[in-house]
């Protein structure tokens, strides 16, 4: 049996939190409040198949890391659609680095890479997860989480991002 979920308690408690996650992976406001907007939103239409098999916040972090890839993922392929027609963006400054590292990082996770490994890494080097945990979020073993993570690092070590060859 499912219980409805009281989506104007859950904006209440844990809104602030949803935002400042999708500021961290998106990397600005406007897309953080959009995300956010829509995440309340899903859960609203969806609020009746609520199962209560995980405590809301960790629910809430889940729903929001996969939206926000999926968000970053949509980001990037309209980037590659105008690539043609844009020109050279200019280069960051140094104060922006941390920011642009970031993003970059998480830009090039999902170029080609699973969701899963895409996910797990996100939990383990951005938010500092230990591999249990991050494996209960994404509903897999700790030692599953490690293979994701090894994954990642081979594909790093073999095709590193720009930002890390210029360090």
């Amino acid at each position: 049996m499912t219980t409805p979920l009281d989506i104007a308690s859950l904006y209440r408690r844990y809104g602030s939190m949803v935002q400042g996650r999708c500021r961290a992976l998106l990397g600005n406001d406007a897309d953080a409040q959009e995300v956010t907007q829509e995440i309340f939103l899903k859960l609203h239409r969806y609020r009746d198949r609520w199962r209560g098999d995980a405590a809301p916040s960790t629910y809430l972090f889940k729903v929001t890391t996969t939206t926000c890839l999926n968000r970053i993922r949509t980001r990037k392929r309209r980037r590659e659609d105008l690539v043609e027609e844009a020109p050279e963006p200019p280069r960051p400054t140094t104060s922006l680095l941390d920011t642009l590292a970031l993003r970059q990082l998480v830009d090039h996770l999902l170029e080609g890479v699973d969701e899963g490994v895409a996910a797990a890494v996100i939990y383990f080097y951005v938010d500092g997860l230990t591999h249990a945990e991050a494996g209960e979020l994404l509903g897999v073993s700790a030692a599953a989480v490690r293979k994701r993570i090894g994954t990642f690092r081979s594909r790093v070590r073999d095709n590193p991002p720009d930002w890390l060859e210029e360090t």
